[in-house]
C-alpha cells in the first residue's frame, strides 16, 4: 500500500490528466451514441479542465517532493529515512551506513554556520557520487547522514563506505575565502547472507554502535555484522 501512495503522488500530474482524458471520451461517446453532436462544444471545457488537472498534479508532487526532502542538501530527510527502513523487505544481504562530520561543532564555531551549511552540502555531493542509484541517501540531522544499501553485503559496503572516508579526506571544501578540511567517521551495520527477513530496528541499532566505536578513532569505518 505504501509502495502505491508513492507512486500516485509521483505520478500525479499523469494520473489526473489521464482522468481527464477518459472523463472527456466517456462523454464523447455518450454524446455520438445519442447524436446530441455537442462535441466542439465540450472541447473548450475539456482542454481546460486538462490544464488544471497537469497544475493541480504538478503541484501535488512538488509537495510531495518537499515533504521528503531536506531542504539544505536536496538529499532525503529523517522523516522518508524511517518510511524507507522500517517499510524495508527486501532479503538480505542489506547494508546501513550511518555517517558522522567529524568535530563539526568546532567548524561552525570557527567559520560560522553560514560556511558549516556550505560543507553539508559538499559533502552531500560527495555522498551523490560515490553511491549507486539504488542506494537511499538521507541527512538523519544535523552533521550526520545515513545510507541504505539495498543487496549489498559486508565486503561490498566496507568499499563503499571507506571510499566515501577516502573522498572526504582528500576534499578541499571551501566557501568564499575560507578553506578547510574535514573527515569523517563511519559505522556499517550488514546482515548476513542466510538471513531471510531483515530486522530493521536491529540493523539501525547496530549501526549507531559501530559508528559510536568509529567516532572515538575519528576518520575511521567500523563495521558490524547482525
Amino acid at each position: 500500500m505504501k509502495w502505491v501512495k508513492r507512486s500516485m503522488y509521483k505520478h500525479a500530474p499523469v494520473i489526473l490528466v489521464s482522468g481527464g482524458l477518459i472523463l472527456w471520451l466517456i462523454t464523447f461517446l455518450i454524446d455520438r451514441y445519442y447524436n446530441y453532436n455537442h462535441g466542439l462544444v465540450w472541447m473548450p471545457f475539456v482542454i481546460i479542465q486538462m490544464i488544471v488537472s497537469a497544475i493541480c498534479g504538478i503541484m501535488i508532487k512538488k509537495f510531495y517532493q518537499q515533504a521528503q526532502t531536506d531542504i539544505l542538501t536536496g538529499l532525503c530527510n529523517r522523516r522518508y529515512f524511517h518510511e524507507e527502513l522500517s517499510g524495508l523487505k527486501t532479503k538480505a544481504p542489506v547494508s546501513l551506513i550511518l555517517i558522522d562530520v567529524d568535530n563539526f561543532k568546532s567548524i561552525n564555531d570557527t567559520y560560522g554556520h553560514i560556511t558549516g551549511d556550505q560543507i553539508l552540502r559538499q559533502f552531500a555531493d560527495i555522498l551523490k557520487k560515490d553511491t549507486r542509484g539504488n542506494d537511499i541517501i538521507t541527512r538523519w540531522g544535523g552533521e550526520e547522514f545515513a545510507v541504505i544499501l539495498p543487496q549489498t553485503d559486508v565486503k561490498e559496503a566496507f568499499k563503499i563506505a571507506d571510499r566515501i572516508r577516502g573522498k572526504v579526506e582528500e576534499h578541499v571544501f571551501s566557501h568564499e575565502e575560507i578553506i578547510c578540511n574535514i573527515t569523517v567517521s563511519v559505522g556499517i551495520a550488514s546482515t548476513k547472507n542466510e538471513a531471510d527477513i531483515v530486522d530493521t530496528e536491529q540493523l539501525f541499532k547496530i549501526a549507531d554502535e559501530a559508528l559510536y566505536k568509529a567516532k572515538e578513532k575519528k576518520n575511521f569505518v567500523t563495521v558490524a555484522e547482525v
